[in-house]
């Protein structure tokens, strides 16, 4: 094995994290022979493979704050599995380097490739990573007849006892949380205090807030997952809900869930295509509201006006649509659709993350809807992916007994690393969306001053106050 040093590019986005110097990697032979053929998926694969890990740290002093592993993290397994973090912002950061950009004239800062130019200099790398962009428009397609069930069932249907190794144990939530945060007045930053179950807890109020759930509403729970926010909705509002999922193992454990909770007058899931649904006479403009949570990421970009034409038929004339978007900036969104990534390969196949104009252009194209309510969630999801990672790592043995094996435990840790890298540069964004026709007054408490003031910056001796006060 060789151990390669890595000098840190200290550039805006790393140095919010990192306190280290350097990255010590552990290769053998076999890492450059994938990552030539297929240049970030050859990476990828390298790691699943075993090729390579991020050695720990020496010092336990070296690691900040934020990016550290747990303890008992680390082993011959994964490595440092918040190293690959660390790894991941290095990549970032040399990306989006500002020299690239600083003599360009605004309008030319977007970055336009393709899978061919994204990949490296090595022809052998644009050539495989060509075939894997064909591969992903041939077969992943999220097509109304197929299409999506396989791709959902390739993710989703993995095995719901593998999720609860490291989903929150209340709301089974599998979508980013939203901490208790404050921003340090010394350093800048945002400090997070809470449990992953409070900070789930406190999602699941937030949409339910912002579509303005009243008592006895009827509502339509998009990719419902586990059924967290329905029997939410249900419990808390007496809701009449409605679930639509293609995952069939989702759809048994959340019924489960429903009958335990008593809500089985209250909550109907069914798997049905949201195409599918909105074709049926009677559910034509039925619903007041419709919850969309991190589902929008399946539907795939040549298919958002699809989603949005069938929210139209489904939502009633002042019917609100609260959406939460995992969501690409611009700056990079058209090179994102002309490649291929790990995630919307290996995790999520036919995945696509929108960009905030892709949605809003979807919606003007193919529906009556406005945007009318945006927050940005993704450093929150940031927090949720290494929290994700630290429990899903401490059951290992639990994993191990499920049947997944070394190469299942490094493609996770991969997947979780990598998402958390994205949104703690946020050069990936998590988005609360609130859509509604012109001239809907069911929204209007969004306007109140609460919702558009920030509460004043707490002071160094109240933020330390404040955190003593969320460890006990």
């Amino acid at each position: 094995m060789m151990v390669l040093y890595y000098p840190l590019v200290m550039d805006h986005h790393v140095e919010l994290a990192i306190k280290l110097r350097s990255l010590f990697v552990s290769l053998i032979h076999g890492f450059f022979v994938k990552a030539a053929l297929e240049y970030d998926l050859g990476l990828a694969r390298s790691y699943m493979a075993g090729h390579y890990v991020v050695e720990p740290l020496e010092n336990s002093s070296d690691y900040c704050d934020v990016l550290r592993p747990a303890v008992d993290e680390c082993n011959q397994v994964l490595g440092d599995p918040s190293g690959l973090t660390r790894l991941f912002l290095l990549f970032i950061g040399n990306r989006d380097r500002p020299d690239l950009y600083k003599h360009r004239k605004a309008g030319d800062r977007k970055i336009y490739s393709n899978t061919m130019t994204n990949a490296s200099g090595l022809l052998i790398s644009k050539f495989g990573s060509f075939l894997n962009f064909l591969r992903y428009k041939l077969t992943m397609d999220n097509s109304e007849r197929g299409g999506s069930l396989k791709n959902i069932h390739a993710h989703y249907d993995l095995s719901n006892d593998l999720f609860t190794t490291f989903l929150d144990q209340e709301t089974y939530m599998y979508s980013s949380a939203i901490y208790d945060a404050v921003k340090s007045p010394s350093t800048k930053k945002l400090v997070f205090g809470g449990s992953l179950e409070e900070a789930q807890w406190r999602k699941l109020d937030t949409l339910l807030d912002r579509a303005q759930i009243e008592p006895g509403m009827s509502l339509l729970d998009i990719g419902f997952g586990w059924g967290g926010l329905s029997i939410h909705a249900a419990k808390k509002y007496g809701c009449k809900v409605v679930g639509i999922t293609l995952s069939v193992e989702q759809k048994a454990l959340a019924e489960q869930r429903v009958r335990n909770a008593g809500l089985t007058e209250k909550v109907t899931f069914e798997v049905c295509d949201y195409r599918t649904f909105a074709r049926r006479p009677e559910n034509m403009g039925s619903f007041d509201r419709i919850v969309s949570c991190e589902m929008i990421e399946a539907v795939g970009h040549k298919h958002l006006g699809e989603f949005f034409w069938a929210v139209e038929q489904l939502l009633n004339p002042s019917g609100i649509l609260v959406m939460e978007a995992i969501t690409t900036p611009e700056m990079r969104y058209e090179t994102y659709l002309r490649s291929t990534d790990f995630i919307n390969t290996i995790i999520f196949p036919g995945s696509c993350c929108p960009s905030l104009h892709a949605l809003v252009d979807a919606a003007y194209c193919n529906s009556c809807l406005t945007l009318e309510h945006v927050s940005n969630i993704g450093l929150h999801y940031a927090r949720t992916l290494a929290e994700w990672r630290r429990r899903f790592n401490a059951a290992e043995q639990r994993v191990r007994k499920l049947g997944f094996d070394d190469i299942f435990l490094r493609v996770w840790n991969y997947y979780l690393t990598y998402c958390e890298a994205g949104f703690h540069s946020q050069t990936e964004h998590c988005l609360v969306l609130v859509f509604a026709r012109q001239g809907c007054h069911a929204i209007q408490p969004l306007a109140e001053t609460r919702a558009i003031v920030q509460a004043p910056t707490m002071s160094d001796s109240e933020v330390k106050k404040w955190l003593q006060e969320k460890i006990k």
